[in-house]
């Protein structure tokens, strides 16, 4: 999901930071994210030294200590969104919405007509046959997948 929140933050002219271990950097750059920081990092520190005044948004994708430490880089008035985190363990103070995402047929035909026009890319990250599955769920269960995973029959 990371990988395409770059590309869309990106389509609506944001400033995008994007938060992986250092060696997914160069890719969350050709996605097109301005800025990238480890992970392990002091993220809200580190972020802060490219934008002072802190984010407007921060769009969760790992939740955890990330998100922890990601939070001190949002401005009081600004907004989490997790797909991941329900918010129940945060301040309630926090700006927060929980995304689950829904079938919706408007918003995937915008998601097709970036793809035709180039400006959305789906980095395939590993395929499985259908009859490893279970090898494609542990996959996804490590947390450390570039690009997207498919399963072929």
């Amino acid at each position: 999901m990371g990988s395409l929140g770059i590309q869309l933050a990106k389509n609506k002219g944001a400033v995008v930071i994007g938060v992986a271990s250092q060696k997914n950097h160069a890719f969350m750059k050709d996605l097109g994210a301005d800025y990238t920081i480890d992970y392990k990092e002091a993220i809200g520190d580190e972020t802060k030294k490219n934008l002072p005044d802190g984010v407007d948004l921060i769009f969760d994708c790992a939740s955890g200590e990330s998100l922890t430490k990601s939070l001190t880089a949002l401005k009081p008035e600004g907004t989490l969104v997790s797909i991941l985190n329900q918010g129940n363990d945060l301040d309630p103070g926090i700006n927060f919405k929980y995304v689950y995402v829904e079938p919706n047929s408007r918003q995937l035909e915008e998601l097709a007509q970036l793809a035709d026009s180039g400006k959305l890319q789906v980095p395939i990250g590993h395929q499985f046959s259908l009859d490893n599955a279970a090898q494609a769920l542990a996959q996804i269960e490590t947390h450390h997948t570039t690009g997207k995973i498919i399963i072929i029959p």
